[in-house]
């Protein structure tokens, strides 16, 4: 088995307890750890694959928290920096008009340096994951992923990529956002969309269309995901539906991280990632056990508590 090193943001989520309440009215938030690429970290560790998370959190309680959830699910911390500055916080609510109140207080997760990754922890692996939530914003983060991509790709890394478009973030700057993304999905091995990202950076709102503009221009193994109609995987060479099995669903979120996290478990048993990615009947069978995941993750709220399921 190879373990899967991921990359990126983790932070404090406080989601409003009362709904169609904005974030000046609530009277309570519950607390809940929050991050992509840590989310990815955990379903691989809850799996009972093998996983390292590389980011960073503060030296306080928030930070004890997110280094314990991490644990919980098996996950090597080995590489998770405690910075002097303190760990990254959201405040979210839902508003009666259906707004979302966003109030986001970046921190920890920014202060990252290539030279805080242990080089044996590195070489260890075989598999590296880029959730780009925050990495894209300004700070050390930013160098540190890019710098860690190029290095990946020498070492003959399998790279995987996961765009995670933040509204909150770039709804006013999407040409940014997409001129950011592009690089890494020009070089990824396994870049996994959701239909919205697919949709913004293809500049296309048809999905058939969509995979028509990454399979001309990309090499890469795509993954988009269409929610409850499941997920199309391509690449240049063919393409496959593969759809989701029906659960009552409370809470979506998360359940992007989930697939991903749960096609890169069941990579990560691959001696040779780099042509399974091009294999199409076994990552047909990889997308149909992700899909599984992702839709047991939506049974319940918030994107790990239905983990410990698993």
């Amino acid at each position: 088995m190879n373990k899967v090193l991921c990359i990126g943001e983790l932070l404090m989520f406080f989601i409003g307890g009362e709904k169609d309440v904005n974030l000046a009215h609530q009277q309570a938030f519950m607390m809940k750890a929050g991050g992509a690429p840590a989310n990815v970290a955990c379903v691989v560790g809850a799996l009972g694959g093998e996983s390292m998370f590389y980011g960073a959190v503060g030296r306080d309680g928030f930070g004890d928290f997110l280094a314990d959830t991490l644990k919980r699910f098996k996950v090597d911390t080995s590489n998770l920096i405690r910075s002097i500055k303190p760990t990254t916080l959201a405040f979210v609510s839902v508003a009666k008009n259906g707004a979302r109140d966003f109030v986001f207080v970046r921190g920890a997760d920014a202060d990252l340096e290539l030279t805080d990754l242990d080089v044996k922890s590195y070489e260890a692996t075989k598999i590296v994951h880029f959730g780009a939530a925050t990495a894209f914003l300004d700070g050390h983060l930013n160098r540190t992923y890019h710098q860690l991509l190029i290095n990946a790709l020498a070492d003959d890394k399998c790279v995987s990529f996961d765009p995670n478009y933040r509204s909150a973030f770039w709804e006013m700057d999407q040409k940014g956002f997409v001129e950011r993304v592009m690089p890494f999905i020009e070089k990824a091995h396994l870049i996994k969309l959701s239909d919205e990202e697919a949709f913004l950076i293809s500049g296309l709102n048809d999905i058939e269309m969509a995979k028509v503009f990454f399979k001309s221009r990309f090499d890469g193994t795509f993954a988009i995901t269409l929610g409850d109609k499941g997920v199309d995987l391509f690449n240049k060479e063919w393409s496959v539906h593969v759809p989701a099995i029906d659960v009552e669903v409370k809470d979506t979120t998360g359940a992007g991280d989930a697939f991903v996290g749960a096609l890169l478990y069941s990579l990560s048993y691959s001696q040779k990632p780099l042509e399974t990615l091009k294999d199409q009947s076994i990552m047909k069978e990889f997308a149909r056990i992700a899909n599984d995941v992702a839709a047991s993750v939506c049974t319940e709220y918030g994107a790990l508590t239905a983990l410990a399921r698993l």
